[in-house]
This record gives structure tokens, C-alpha cells and sequence, in this order.
């Protein structure tokens, strides 16, 4: 896992006085936000933007992968579960979240769309919020707001208000996150940004962009057949620095 960076074409980015991150697959977000708390931040709330409600459980598909392979009957539910929770606490347990190197050794285990309840596992957060298109869990911790279709893409303040997402619902006095997965803009929406978008970008400590090209491609609308990530990325770059004018 060496050379994360340039698998992953890893890219820091300034959106005026704030940094940023883009990564091609979500989970790599997690090591931008360790390197952010290793370096003096407190636990952060992160507000998330994505098609996908991206919160399994931390190494989900590996631990439940490992423990069919382990147990003999898999028709044994509790052992199976027993064994899968096994599987998950010994990797946390080999991570740190004030060590980067103890967290990339396991990356090769996290599947894209664990990497929020890990970094609540390792306390780089302390709660999220996950704004996507596919489904409103309800979960001990955390809170996801289910984006109806008629607003897939949009950054409007009508759009946070139709999912039930408001900035009340944020402490002034917590550290932000924002992090923004390019599979939840179908066709070039970045006009549509309003108040709460914007303070979101205002607020933030850090930015995160995931490209996730394999989802961007197969969501994006048939008619933008120009509207490539790369493109995307671009949008959303501009959009943050026109946010922080």
C-alpha cells in the first residue's frame, strides 16, 4: 500500500483558505481525514454528499468474506456473526488513528463504502451526516437524509430542505468535514449551489472529493455523454473557490 498516492491519483487541492483532497475510490478519503486529526484536530462531523449512503460497517464485505471461509456451517448465523465481529475488532485494533501507517496497512481490506463508521470507530469522527439518493438508515449514530429524485445532482437550499437536512441540525463549535462523492451529480448541476451549500464550504475545515468513475459513469444522465469525471472534478473545484469569493 506504498504507493496509495498515485493508485488512487491522489490530488491536494486549496479551495481558497481551505485544503482539500480528491481520490478516485471514497474509502482513500479516510486517510485524508487521519492525516487532518493527526495533526492537532478534534473529533470532526462530517456532512456527506453522495449518491450512496457509503455506511456499512468498518471492513464489512472482507470480515464477512473471512468468517464464511472460516466457519463450517454457514447455516449457523450466530457464528457466523461471532466470527465476522472477530474479524472487524482485530483490524481496528491494528489501527491508530494519531499513526497514518497503521491505517493505510489496512486499506487493502476496506471496501468503498466503509470508511465513515471506521473513522468513527477510530474517533477521527464523532458523527456524521449523509445526504445521498439511495436509502435513509437509521443507525445508532449518524443520520441519512434520502434526496428525492426530482433533486438527484442538486445543491439548492430546496434540495436540503426536501431531504430534511438543515444547518441547525450542525454545533457551531464542532469541526466540519465536507466530503463530496461525484457519483451524485447525473449532469452539470454546480449552478444550482445555494445558502447552505455554501456556508458548508465556508464552514469546513477540509474537503474531501471522491471521482468513484465506475459509479460517475453509470449514474451520470445519457444525454451528458460529455460530462466526463474529469469534467466533474473540475465543476466541483471551481464551485468551491467560487463559494469561498
Amino acid at each position: 500500500m506504498e504507493n496509495w498516492k498515485q493508485a488512487e491519483h491522489f490530488r491536494l487541492f486549496s479551495a481558497g483558505s481551505k485544503s482539500g483532497c480528491a481520490v478516485d475510490d471514497h474509502q482513500y478519503a479516510l486517510l485524508f481525514w487521519q492525516k487532518w486529526f493527526e495533526a492537532g484536530g478534534r473529533p470532526a462531523v462530517l456532512v456527506s454528499l453522495d449518491f450512496h449512503p457509503d455506511t456499512d460497517p468498518p471492513f464489512w464485505l472482507y470480515s464477512y468474506q473471512k468468517a464464511l471461509a472460516e466457519v463450517s456451517d454457514i447455516e449457523d448465523a450466530d457464528r457466523l456473526a461471532q466470527k465476522q465481529a472477530g474479524v472487524q475488532a482485530h483490524l481496528l485494533n491494528q489501527m491508530d488513528a494519531r499513526d497514518a501507517a497503521s491505517v493505510v496497512r489496512q486499506m487493502g481490506r476496506m471496501n468503498n463504502d466503509e470508511q465513515i463508521r471506521t473513522a468513527l470507530a477510530l474517533g477521527i469522527l464523532k458523527d456524521y451526516h449523509m445526504i445521498n439518493c439511495m436509502a435513509e438508515h437509521h443507525y445508532g449514530q449518524g443520520t441519512h437524509y434520502l434526496v428525492p429524485e426530482t433533486y438527484f445532482g442538486d445543491l439548492s437550499d430546496g434540495m436540503f430542505q426536501s431531504c430534511g437536512f438543515s444547518l441547525e441540525k450542525l454545533n457551531q463549535e464542532d469541526p466540519l468535514i465536507l466530503d463530496i462523492d461525484l457519483d451524485y451529480f447525473p449532469r452539470p448541476s454546480f449552478d444550482t449551489a445555494g445558502t447552505v451549500f455554501k456556508t458548508l464550504v465556508r464552514r469546513a475545515e477540509i474537503i474531501s472529493v471522491a471521482r468513484s468513475r465506475t459509479y460517475f459513469d453509470y449514474l451520470k444522465d445519457k444525454e451528458a455523454e460529455t460530462f466526463t469525471v474529469q469534467k466533474c472534478e473540475t465543476g466541483c473545484l471551481a464551485l468551491l473557490n467560487r463559494c469561498l469569493e
